[in-house]
């Protein structure tokens, strides 16, 4: 039988948690559920952590959104789909994606995809188009976007069907 963690050490715990760095509800629950706290107690104890300020859903939205345009480039699409994983809601996922508009727009894709350029190997044009799009859309940047950027990029390079590579 698995050993439960009673309510007021699990508040703690959870205190502590939020206390070094932003977390979602949904994060907070999962910990809970880890720890072994009474399933019963769960939903009492988020409800005193977003009383008392230590989870807010609006500020860990922002926050997500910014650090994973900043640190790791992703682009609008995949920093939404990770904030729907993390049971956001519409409201504040359009909010926390306004607010990196300008860190995940086409310089920064230009930028990122000059930078992948480098370290390709590729073919001919067709395969290093290929491999430039998908690296472009995994990082949840729109395809028309990646595609036309990719073709900037490739037109820059003087890159043509018939060049050596």
């Amino acid at each position: 039988m698995a050993k439960t963690l009673d309510t007021q050490k699990a508040l703690e715990r959870a205190q502590r948690l939020c206390s070094l760095q932003e977390k979602c509800i949904s994060d907070v629950k999962l910990k809970l559920i880890q720890w072994g706290a009474n399933t019963d107690d769960i939903t009492g104890i988020i409800k005193q952590l977003v009383e008392s300020g230590f989870i807010n859903e609006q500020r860990f939205a922002l926050s997500f959104a910014r650090d994973k345009a900043n640190g790791n480039h992703w682009g609008p699409k995949k920093i939404e789909m990770a904030l729907r994983t993390k049971r956001i809601s519409d409201e504040l996922i359009q909010l926390a994606l306004e607010d990196v508009e300008p860190l995940t727009d086409n310089e920064t894709l230009g930028k990122l995809l000059s930078k992948k350029l480098r370290s390709l190997k590729y073919k001919n044009i067709y395969d290093l188009k290929n491999k430039m799009l998908r690296f472009g859309v995994s990082r949840g940047f729109n395809y028309g976007d990646v595609r036309d950027e990719t073709d900037k990029i490739i037109r820059d390079l003087d890159l043509t069907e018939d060049s050596d590579y």
